[in-house]
């Protein structure tokens, strides 16, 4: 059923909004909730100097001397986390200081194609490398006087942040949000001992998060060290030989599988672990149906776009798996399932990949090549040992969810609080 909101001319000419969104009976009831709170003020009163976005600049193109700079995007940010394995790069030689992000920016999505992507927003850490954003990234620098930018971070993604930014953005072609819009938010002065509060409790699930990373690289570590593979380093020549048996026995006449640093690399694997094929360890393996949701235990693997990513199921998802995705019934009686997918995510699974993809990454991985992927196999104490420090990672990943999320909730009853006053 449709829903109709009215407002009076009057109360539009501030706002110079004439866009029905605007207006919705939603946003129009935040509004007058927040403005019940005995000190709020607008955003634009509480930074140190204007809202901006980044940029991409034309010259982009990264060459061997280049220093390397994280070049944020949209994808890379989610909910007050910023993925940095996964950005692009900027030369910075083609960026200037004012470019860089500082210690406590902070960062916000403002462009997108639906509302859910407008308003992810991350505090910039003092020990997250040199990055830049492009222009579709806000980065807001408060006045630490009046405003705890980690009480910000958390109340932009708390629900009254969340439904002010998507109130002020406009939809064009896409959902947009310009920075002086975004410098009309209404924010909450909470006090500055809770403000204080809020600050140390976000620290200690970024701490958290950052004991997640640890103990992964820990248990990837160990897997490198117990293979001999520790410090290894692809080097990949400019001119090789292959006999033609070889050529022949693999039916392949591309000159990158020949590469010597994969023999090299499956030479150095042999003279530390036995190598079983991956067929070996497979029960059953199958592509998934239709809306099938995934259990807890299930041993996914991708097959297509991004292939040889595999996780085993920790917890119940709310969703279905995507039809690139394949299910493996492992017989665990012959392999540590955590310790096989860690395999498959290491360097070891991605070499291989790379191979047959005539050194990049393959659009499809085909059943055949899946089942003949080489698998180094360690003793089961190891084994063991590995997959313990997977699950702490995911255990300390929960806890760091888990507080966040009261954290957003705190700011939020105390919000309610004063709205009810």
């Amino acid at each position: 059923m449709a829903r109709i909101s009215i407002v009076k001319l009057s109360e539009i000419e501030d706002v110079k909004r004439f866009d029905a969104g605007r207006y919705r009976a939603s946003f129009l009831k935040l509004e007058k909730d927040l403005k019940k709170i005995t000190i709020i003020k607008k955003l634009r009163y509480l930074v140190v100097e204007p809202v901006r976005i980044g940029y991409t600049p034309r010259d982009r193109d990264i060459y061997q001397d280049d220093i390397r700079i994280h070049f944020l995007k949209t994808d890379n940010l989610r909910e007050g986390k910023i993925d940095f394995e996964n950005s692009d790069f900027l030369p910075a030689r083609s960026l200037s200081e004012s470019d860089y992000l500082k210690f406590k920016n902070i960062v916000l999505t403002i462009s997108g194609t639906h509302y859910d992507i407008i308003g992810r927003a991350a505090i910039f850490l003092d020990y997250y490398p040199q990055s830049v954003t492009n222009q579709n990234i806000a980065v807001i620098k408060t006045d630490e006087n009046l405003l705890n930018p980690f009480y910000l971070t958390i109340f932009l993604n708390s629900k009254y942040g969340k439904q002010q930014l998507w109130m002020l953005s406009r939809q064009t072609e896409q959902f947009y949000l310009n920075c002086r819009e975004l410098e009309e938010l209404l924010i909450p002065l909470l006090d500055a001992d809770f403000q204080q509060e809020i600050e140390t409790l976000a620290q200690n699930s970024f701490d958290l998060i950052e004991k997640t990373k640890s103990l992964y690289s820990q248990a990837e570590k160990l897997l490198l060290e117990k293979l001999g593979l520790k410090g290894f380093q692809e080097k990949y020549e400019l001119s090789y030989t292959a006999n033609l048996s070889k050529v022949f026995g693999v039916h392949r006449i591309d000159a990158e599988y020949f590469q010597t640093t994969y023999d090299s690399f499956m030479g150095c694997l042999k003279e530390h672990s036995k190598i079983v094929k991956l067929k070996e360890f497979i029960l059953d393996f199958q592509k998934l149906k239709a809306l099938y949701e995934p259990e807890v235990g299930d041993f996914l693997l991708a097959k297509n776009i991004m292939p040889g990513i595999a996780y085993v199921v920790k917890e119940p998802v709310e969703g279905i798996a995507a039809g690139s995705i394949l299910m493996l019934k492992i017989n665990e009686n012959k392999i540590n399932k955590e310790y096989l997918a860690l395999c498959i995510n290491s360097i070891i699974g991605n070499l291989q990949i790379g191979r047959e993809g005539g050194g990049s990454a393959i659009a499809h991985w085909r059943p055949e090549q899946i089942k003949n992927l080489q698998v180094p196999i360690l003793n089961r104490k190891v084994q063991e040992e590995i997959s313990s420090l997977i699950k702490q990672s995911h255990e300390t990943k929960q806890r760091a969810r888990k507080l966040w999320e009261e954290t957003k909730r705190k700011v939020e009853k105390a919000i309610e609080n004063e709205i009810r006053q």
